[in-house]
């Protein structure tokens, strides 16, 4: 159990440092970034200054240099361009740890200004959307794998490989956009645009706030609404992932199946549901639990092009809109949470790592990921 505590715990410390390492690299880009945007303004403003007072003949040069001086200095305060870089580049990293990035230059999503407002709002719509679709792909993917490995070779199994190798070639923007063209522009039966699902959401909350519908059809009509802007790009991520995924556990469930736990248990006379469900599976656990938490945290990220295509307002939309409008603490905001969500998960893979494989041996601290 010491030895255990011991290897959690360095794990832990382990991936706390590669966090503050990113988050220092973060920060001091952001900080370069701004001193030299910030200087470009000075320059322009003291060049400004200095052309207002060149047509005043009545200041001596000497004066007038020192005007410009003061001027300039001023300006380097008020903007804080003065003062050891490192200093600055530490302030930066506690205001990301805390999410104190300040306010966008407008609002993009929410209806604030505020960075980490926005940040929040658009991981809960990432949420909502790319954690459905992985659960529904891995869930899908698991029973299909697991059914193709039982008969290797056969019908079932060659579909799921074409189908992995033909869902996993199609760039899923592109298969959006035909699901855009047919299911929104030709037969209009979902919007072309997911961004209004909280407008019509609002409204709906009016109508029950002021009891003009009752509480069932409230409900009722809430998730319609969100099935009614969420399916295409659900669909959409779903039929992308979905093969790729099925041929993994394929792949993992038949090379269980060779190895001698299995024969053994067959020779005992142990029915083959039990085989499979009951001592493959168990074995299996370890890579097929790792795939599916990484591709979960992954997913929290947003797809910038995906939610693009779809308008849908996530991760993915909002970093992109931060790139499009030169909002670096917004870009930064976005990052440290995809990060952080990352460290996370790999904190707790490695410690399931632990409980799901008894190979893996706790007594030397080392860290699987």
């Amino acid at each position: 159990m010491a030895s255990l505590s011991r290897t959690i715990t360095l794990q832990i410390i382990s991936n706390i440092a590669a966090l503050i390492i990113i988050v220092a690299i973060i920060s001091a880009l952001l900080v370069f970034y701004s001193q030299t945007t910030l200087q470009g303004i000075v320059v322009e403003m003291v060049q400004d200054f200095a052309r207002q007072l060149a047509k005043n003949p009545t200041i001596p040069p000497d004066q007038r240099q020192q005007l410009v001086n003061m001027y300039q200095q001023s300006l380097m305060v008020r903007f804080g361009l003065v003062g050891n870089p490192l200093t600055k580049v530490y302030h930066m990293m506690i205001n990301i740890f805390t999410l104190n990035l300040g306010n966008s230059r407008q609002s993009y999503m929410a209806g604030t200004t505020s960075i980490s407002g926005q940040v929040i709002f658009a991981l809960k719509n990432t949420v909502i959307l790319f954690l459905t679709a992985t659960l529904i792909s891995t869930l899908l993917g698991l029973g299909l794998g697991m059914y193709a490995a039982r008969r290797p070779h056969g019908i079932i199994d060659s579909l799921v490989s074409f189908f992995a190798i033909l869902s996993s070639s199609l760039p899923m923007w592109w298969v959006g956009m035909l699901m855009l063209l047919a299911f929104a522009f030709d037969l209009h039966w979902f919007p072309t645009q997911s961004l209004p699902v909280y407008f019509a959401i609002q409204q709906l909350h009016a109508q029950y706030a002021s009891g003009a519908i009752g509480f069932f059809t409230y409900v009722f009509d809430y998730i319609q609404t969100w099935l009614y802007y969420m399916t295409l790009p659900l669909i959409t991520v779903v039929l992308v992932s979905i093969g790729g995924w099925a041929y993994i556990v394929r792949n993992v469930v038949i090379g269980k199946m060779a190895e001698d736990f299995v024969m053994t248990a067959r020779a005992k006379g142990v029915p083959e549901r039990r085989v499979l469900f009951g001592h493959v599976l168990r074995a299996a656990s370890p890579p097929i639990v790792t795939t599916a938490v990484l591709n979960i945290i992954v997913s929290l990220g947003g797809a910038i092009i995906t939610e693009t295509v779809f308008g849908w307002p996530g991760m993915g939309l909002l970093f992109w809109i931060a790139i499009e409008n030169s909002e670096p603490m917004l870009i930064a905001g976005n990052v440290y949470i995809t990060v952080l969500l990352f460290i996370i998960a790999v904190i707790i893979l490695n410690i399931l790592y632990v409980f799901l494989d008894p190979r893996v041996k706790t007594s030397g601290g080392q860290q699987i990921f």
